[in-house]
């Protein structure tokens, strides 16, 4: 799913080394300082003592049978090293949560963020620099995947799983209806449109106007850049008319009524689901375990297709959702900390295992297995969905810069875009007072921004 809001806790910092805290993918060179700044050294006297690591996490429940083995298996391998599992509610809370341990100098030692959450962790200088650490697995991992969590070439996180963006939809409707599956988002509006009139009471999606990272991941793929940065200064690219075209797309289906204006997994978006009213969800390579969870006596009438392309021709899209293992600048044991990430998302054994989480690895070796895995519950019969899902993954060519204030982006965005919806007005304005929001805040918080 989406990953929720984090909150926008910053510390004060310099305006010199605000400005230079880059987190694109091509960071200024001092963004190393920025984020070990003040950072004592870490504690690696343990001498290959007994070690236990605290890890903060939502994948890995200590309740879960799955989740106990992997971590045994560790333990069996590393007997020296202890990993205590911690529930932690999504990137909102840890961030908050890992903010507040660093602050008192008493944090975990690994924590799960979203890719999203991270740029914000490593401007707040609460993330260690693990490149060293983590260069014996760098090439079990594909560089668009390690640029996730890559910033002027250091490696701030070891990336878990991955969103690769696609359309999921209800294949016996669709053959009902003779909509074909649509290949662009022209399509798709076409689709959508014939779909409203073979059933009044069907859609062929939800409008779920809080669901940010997927209107970012639009603009993106129609060559938007809504945070960008030069070394120098940010640039906000939110009100670009790459950007503003998208917004214009979704007015438009809003104000014909040809997509329901409501939030997703609500119990009136899950009933709709199961009687056939919402017939697809544009998301990511995850959405198929999600709506097993809200609609199973659906499974088997539903498939998964590369998401719609805004430029015909053109299937590069960007990740939406997953997350990252890192390791914060105050852990107690750094390097058992970092080796332990760096096995669990990223060596062959690991990655293969997080498939056991029913999660999307980003390691080679768990992309690999999941060719001759089993395809989603959702989907029995769709033998060809993991092979549809790594052609995707090799044309997610679209990196998506956060900035360090997506959280105020997130809030101007939301109600706003909402409410539009719901009054048919201006989508365009919302996309330009989040614009105004977002550039306000950075230069209050020092940042140079470019106009």
């Amino acid at each position: 799913m989406t990953p929720p809001t984090f909150p926008p806790p910053r510390r004060r910092r310099r305006r010199g080394a605000a400005s230079a805290a880059v987190l694109a993918l091509t960071l200024a060179a001092s963004l190393a300082a920025c984020s070990s700044e003040d950072t004592p050294s870490a504690d690696t006297a343990t001498a290959g003592g007994p070690v236990t690591l605290e890890f903060w996490t939502w994948s890995l429940k200590g309740s879960d049978p799955e989740a106990k083995a992997i971590v045994d298996k560790y333990h069996q391998e590393h007997p020296n090293v202890t990993v205590k599992l911690s529930e932690v509610g999504g990137t909102a809370d840890t961030s908050s949560k890992l903010l507040a341990a660093d602050k008192a100098g008493d944090t975990p030692d690994v924590v799960q963020v979203e890719y999203r959450g991270l740029p914000a962790l490593v401007v707040s200088g609460a993330v260690k620099e693990i490149t060293a650490d983590v260069a014996s697995v760098k090439g079990n991992v594909d560089p668009n995947i390690w640029a996730l969590t890559t910033f002027n070439d250091q490696v701030y996180g070891v990336p878990q799983d991955i969103g690769p963006m696609m359309l999921t939809y209800r294949k016996d409707l669709f053959d009902k209806y003779g909509v074909k599956v649509p290949t662009t988002w022209a399509e798709y509006a076409e689709a959508a449109e014939k779909i409203r009139e073979k059933n009044p009471d069907a859609y062929i999606a939800s409008f779920a106007a809080r669901e940010f990272e997927f209107f970012a991941a639009q603009a993106a793929q129609a060559g938007a850049q809504w945070w960008s940065n030069d070394g120098k200064a940010w640039k906000v690219g939110i009100d670009s008319e790459a950007s503003l075209k998208t917004a214009d797309y979704w007015e438009d289906l809003v104000k014909r009524d040809l997509v329901k204006v409501e939030p997703l997994l609500t119990p009136e978006w899950n009933a709709k689901v199961n009687k056939g009213e919402i017939l697809s969800w544009a998301a990511a390579a995850w959405a198929p375990s999600v709506l097993y969870s809200v609609a199973p006596d659906t499974a088997g009438k539903w498939e998964s297709a590369p998401l719609p392309q805004w430029t015909p021709g053109d299937p590069a899209v960007p990740f939406m959702g997953g997350s990252t293992y890192l390791v914060p600048a105050k852990s107690k044991h750094p390097k058992e900390a970092a080796a332990f990430a760096a096995w669990l998302g990223a060596s062959d054994e690991g990655s293969k295992l997080l498939l056991s989480l029913d999660l999307f690895p980003g390691g080679n070796a768990g992309r690999q297995a999941t060719l001759s895995h089993e395809p989603p519950q959702l989907m029995p019969q769709q033998k060809d969905f993991y092979t549809i899902t790594d052609q995707v993954i090799k044309n997610t060519t679209i990196p998506v810069t956060w900035g360090p204030n997506v959280n105020v982006a997130q809030t101007a965005f939301g109600d706003a875009l909402n409410k539009a919806a719901l009054d048919r007005t201006s989508f365009r304005e919302v996309y330009k007072a989040t614009q105004q929001a977002v550039v306000a805040d950075l230069e209050k918080a020092g940042y140079t921004v470019a106009k």
